[in-house]
């Protein structure tokens, strides 16, 4: 069986890695970019692996018809929500995920996001100097009413981050599922009104896309830190809401940092990933996957 790893040249399995890929595939072939040419052609039966940021988060239904007898797809990212899954199950081929490797990682990066928008950094940011307007005043987060969307490893991470600087008695959580923990459930409706800082870590999908589908109950004082994947067009509609003074900040990743915004809006690149400690858990993790997906594949998404 032939592997195709397409991966930055600079973030690639290290030497020791690739050794062992070469002990368990006939072939490993390592590709720095979106050029198919080679799988297209190749009869073998074939895994690939993938890092989205090569083939620009993109892996289409027609380019996996091209592709003869592909067993596996292993994902080199934690979200899955950029493929066809579903498809690919229908086509008996197998999709692989990298889970929890950034989990930490993710969650400090929302804590910083949300200490920027507390203290009113974007606004300084602009401004480029000292400003003892009114407008300036930032805030403390202790004691704050606390909000976390999604509750899986990354919401429960930022629990206990949060904990000692705003208090566990002010953090809720909502999630498709109530969970054993010591942290409070509350419906989502419930949360808008009183909620000061909101976290939205959970994954996209039709569902909870839908719970902001009406952003006119989000009280104007509340501070969102998006740090999941997906709601690039919930951002940017609450950015226009902070800037009309409806909500009191809004913080999220984006691949363009060109746009100019206003007020208390922080937009940073998407590198809440992008630490030493999570990528050598990411290539750990991604090439154990590529070696199961041979016979019994981990971390299946479908």
């Amino acid at each position: 069986m032939n592997l195709y790893i397409y991966c930055q040249k600079n973030s690639s399995p290290t030497p020791t890695q690739t050794e062992l890929l070469t002990t368990k595939f006939d072939n490993v072939f390592q590709i720095h970019e979106a050029d198919f040419t080679d799988i297209k052609n190749d009869q073998s039966e074939k895994i690939v692996a993938l890092d989205p940021d090569v083939i620009d988060w993109k892996f289409p239904n027609d380019l996996i018809d091209d592709i003869p007898n592909l067993h596996a797809i292993c994902l080199q990212t934690t979200g899955y929500e950029w493929i066809d899954s579903n498809y690919c199950r229908n086509k008996n081929i197998a999709v692989a995920n990298v889970p929890k490797y950034a989990t930490n990682a993710v969650a400090e990066k929302a804590l910083f996001m949300a200490l920027a928008l507390a203290k009113k950094f974007p606004l300084f940011a602009r401004e480029g100097k000292m400003n003892w307007d009114t407008e300036f005043i930032g805030g403390d987060i202790r004691d704050k009413p606390t909000d976390i969307i999604g509750f899986g490893a990354i919401g429960q991470r930022l629990a206990e981050i949060l904990t000692p600087l705003v208090g566990e008695k002010e953090i809720c959580y909502y999630s498709r599922h109530k969970q054993d923990t010591k942290y409070h459930y509350t419906d989502f409706n419930d949360m808008l009104a009183k909620s000061e800082y909101m976290f939205v870590t959970v994954a996209k999908n039709n569902e909870s896309l839908a719970l902001f589908d009406d952003l006119s109950k989000f009280n104007k004082n509340m501070k969102v830190v998006i740090i999941a994947n997906g709601f690039e067009k919930v951002a940017e509609r609450m950015a226009k809401m902070v800037e009309c003074g409806d909500l009191g900040g809004v913080a999220f990743e984006s691949n363009d940092l060109s746009h100019e915004y206003h007020d208390n809006v922080f937009v940073t690149p998407p590198n809440a990933y992008y630490t030493a400690d999570s990528l050598v858990n990411m290539f750990e993790i991604w090439v154990d996957t590529m070696i199961s997906a041979i016979d019994k594949p981990k971390n299946l998404v479908n």
